[in-house]
C-alpha cells in the first residue's frame, strides 16, 4: 500500500479545484438531467456553486492554525454556500471526509472509506424522508466500493477508483429506481454530479480520470410515453409536483444544538417536502446547521426556525419547472428591471434617485401593507428590492410572494441599512445580465460593514451601562457596543470598531442632527495610523440615527 497524499490539506484543495473544473464542463448535462423532486434544471448549478464556496475557503484558510485548518474551512465553506438540496448534501460529503484525516490532514485510503461512510451516514440522518434512486444511494455505492477495494489491500488512488467506479453502476441503476427518473428516461441529476466529484478524485490521486459517457434524456420533458399504445402525449397541465413545492427556502441557524436541529426538523416536515438539516461541524455542544425545504409556506418556514434562534443568509426561491409553457412569472424575466430602494430623509433619496434607483420613502415608518401598495406600480416589472431595515424579513417575505402573485417580480436584496445600499448601488451594471447583477450587488452589499449612531432619547439601561438624553449610542445588528457623551465620538469609535476587521473605505449617511464636518474630522483623526482608508460623507437627512457608517 503506498504512503498518504500531500499533507495540510493541499490535497483537498487540488480535489475541489478539480471538481470545480468538472462541473463546470458537466453542469449543462446534470441540469438538464434534473426531474426530482423538483424538474427545475439547477442541480447542476447548487452543485457547482457549492463546490465553488467550498474551493474558495479552503484556498484562503490560515494553515497556521494547524494541519486540518483547510478541512475545516472546506466544511464551513460549503455549508455556508450551500446551494439547494443537492448543495447541502455535498456540504455533508465534504464533512465526513474532512473529520477522517491523518493526524496531518493527510488522505489515506482508510481515511476516503471510512470518510464516505461517515458522509453516508451524515446524509442519512439530515435528510427528513431518504429515498432511493437518489444522490444518497449513488454515495452509499461509493462508500461500499472504497471500503471493497481497502479490504483487498488498495492504495489510495485504487481505493478512489474503486468508490468512484461503484457509484457509477449504482447511477446506472437509479433510472430504474425512481419513478420521476425513470418516465424522463434519465439517470439521477445528483448523483450525476457526485460521479463528478468522486472522479476528480481518481484524476488528482491516480493522475488520470475515468472516461464516463455523457448522459440525456431518452424523452423530452413533461412528455408522457402511453403504456398501451406507446404513443407520445403532451399534457397541457403542468407535471406533477410535491404537494409542498411552489418556494425553496434555505438558511443558516448558529449556535443551535443537535436536539433543536432534530426538533426543527420535524416541524419542517409538517407543511415542507425535500427538508434537510445539517450542521458545519459536530456540535460541541452546538453548531451553526443550514435548513433547507420546500414548501408553499414560505414565511412558516422561517418563522419556525426563529422559534430556535437568529438565522442567517435567508433565501427563498420561487421553484419553477424547467420546460414548462411560458407563465406570467416568466414574462416578467424580461421585462424592464427596476432596483428599487427604501428610503428616509430627502438628501437620500435624492442620492439613490441620482444613482439610478426607484425610491419609496418610508421616513415614518412602514408596513408590509403600505410597501405591497406603493410596489403595484412596477406591475408587470422585475424589481430588485433594497429594504435598508425598514421592515422585518418575515414581512419581506410575505411582501415578496404577495407581490409575484399580482404580477411585481420582487427579489430581496439582503441590505439592512442605507449605506449597505449604496455599496451594492455602486457595482450595479443596469446593461448586464440580471442573475450576475443580481449576486454582484448582494455580495457588495454583504461585504460592507455598518452601523449607526442614534440619540438618546430617555434613561435606559444598555449592556454598556446606564444612559440618558445627551448620550448617543454606537448600534452594530440592533446591539449596543459604543456608549459616549456626544456624536462625534460615538461616531469615531463605531468607525473604529468597523475597520478593526479591515476595510479601506468609510461612507458616512448623515442624519437630520448631524455635524456635517463629521466625515472631514473622523477622517483626519484615522489618517496617522491608517493612510489608505477613504471616508466619503454624504447628507442623508433621516430623522430615525444620527449617521449611517459604513466599512468596506
Amino acid at each position: 500500500m503506498t504512503g498518504p497524499m500531500v499533507a495540510d490539506g493541499r490535497v483537498v484543495v487540488a480535489w475541489l479545484q478539480r471538481a470545480v473544473l468538472g462541473l463546470e464542463r458537466a453542469v449543462d448535462e446534470i441540469n438538464a438531467l434534473n426531474v426530482f423532486p423538483v424538474a427545475d434544471a439547477d442541480t447542476g448549478t447548487n452543485m457547482l456553486v457549492t463546490l465553488r464556496a467550498a474551493a474558495r475557503a479552503a484556498e484562503v484558510a490560515d494553515r497556521t492554525e494547524g494541519p486540518h485548518a483547510v478541512a475545516r474551512a472546506t466544511v464551513a465553506g460549503a455549508v455556508a454556500g450551500a446551494r439547494g438540496n443537492s448543495g447541502v448534501i455535498v456540504s455533508q460529503i465534504m464533512r465526513g471526509l474532512a473529520g477522517e484525516l491523518g493526524p496531518d490532514a493527510d488522505l489515506t485510503a482508510e481515511g476516503l472509506a471510512t470518510g464516505l461512510r461517515r458522509g453516508t451516514d451524515l446524509v442519512t440522518t439530515a435528510v427528513a424522508e431518504p429515498i432511493e434512486g437518489t444522490i444518497l444511494s449513488v454515495l452509499r455505492a461509493g462508500a461500499d466500493g472504497a471500503g471493497a477495494a481497502l479490504a483487498g489491500g488498495a492504495d489510495l488512488p485504487a481505493c478512489a477508483r474503486g468508490s468512484a467506479d461503484a457509484a457509477f453502476d449504482a447511477l446506472l441503476r437509479t433510472r430504474d429506481q425512481l419513478a420521476d427518473n425513470a418516465e424522463a428516461g434519465v439517470v439521477d441529476a445528483g448523483g450525476r454530479g457526485l460521479l463528478v466529484l468522486l472522479d476528480a478524485l481518481v484524476e488528482v490521486t491516480a493522475g488520470t480520470a475515468p472516461e464516463r459517457p455523457r448522459f440525456s434524456r431518452r424523452i423530452a420533458p413533461h412528455v408522457h410515453v402511453g403504456e398501451s399504445e406507446g404513443h407520445v402525449h403532451h399534457h397541457g397541465e403542468d407535471p406533477p409536483r410535491g404537494p409542498h413545492a411552489d418556494y425553496e427556502v434555505m438558511y443558516l441557524l448558529p449556535d443551535a444544538t443537535e436536539a433543536t436541529a432534530n426538533r426543527l426538523r420535524a416541524e419542517l416536515q409538517a407543511f415542507g417536502d425535500s427538508v434537510v438539516v445539517v450542521a458545519a461541524a459536530d456540535p460541541d455542544p452546538v453548531a451553526t446547521w443550514s435548513v433547507h425545504t420546500h414548501t408553499t409556506e414560505p414565511g412558516a418556514a422561517i418563522q419556525t426556525g426563529l422559534r430556535h434562534g437568529k438565522l442567517r443568509s435567508i433565501a427563498v426561491n420561487v421553484l419553477q419547472e424547467a420546460g414548462q409553457a411560458e407563465t406570467p412569472l416568466q414574462a416578467l424575466l424580461d421585462a424592464p428591471r427596476a432596483i428599487v430602494a427604501l428610503v428616509s430623509g430627502d438628501g437620500a433619496a435624492e442620492l439613490f434617485a441620482g444613482a439610478g434607483a426607484e425610491v419609496i420613502r418610508c421616513d415614518q415608518g412602514m408596513t408590509h401593507a403600505e410597501l405591497l401598495a406603493a410596489l403595484h406600480r412596477f406591475e408587470g416589472r422585475e424589481v430588485l428590492l433594497m429594504p435598508n431595515g425598514a421592515l422585518p424579513t418575515p414581512e419581506l417575505l410575505a411582501v415578496a410572494a404577495r407581490s409575484r402573485e399580482s404580477g411585481v417580480l420582487v427579489t430581496l436584496l439582503p441590505t439592512s441599512s442605507m449605506v449597505q445600499a449604496i455599496a451594492a448601488l455602486a457595482v450595479h451594471e443596469p446593461s448586464g445580465h440580471a442573475a450576475d447583477d443580481t449576486y454582484s450587488m448582494a455580495e457588495a452589499a454583504a461585504g460592507a460593514r455598518c452601523g449607526s449612531v442614534v440619540a438618546v432619547t430617555e434613561d435606559a439601561l444598555t449592556i454598556l451601562g446606564p444612559c440618558g438624553p445627551g448620550d448617543y449610542l454606537g448600534m452594530v445588528g440592533g446591539e449596543v457596543v459604543v456608549l459616549e457623551e456626544d456624536q462625534y465620538s460615538a461616531g469615531e469609535a463605531l468607525t473604529e470598531l468597523l475597520l478593526a476587521t479591515g476595510g479601506d473605505m468609510v461612507t458616512v449617511l448623515l442624519g437630520d442632527a448631524a455635524d456635517g464636518d463629521f466625515p472631514d474630522r473622523v477622517s483626519a483623526a484615522l489618517r496617522p495610523d491608517r493612510p489608505e482608508v477613504e471616508v466619503m460623507g454624504y447628507r442623508g437627512g433621516q430623522s430615525a440615527s444620527v449617521m449611517e457608517i459604513g466599512v468596506e
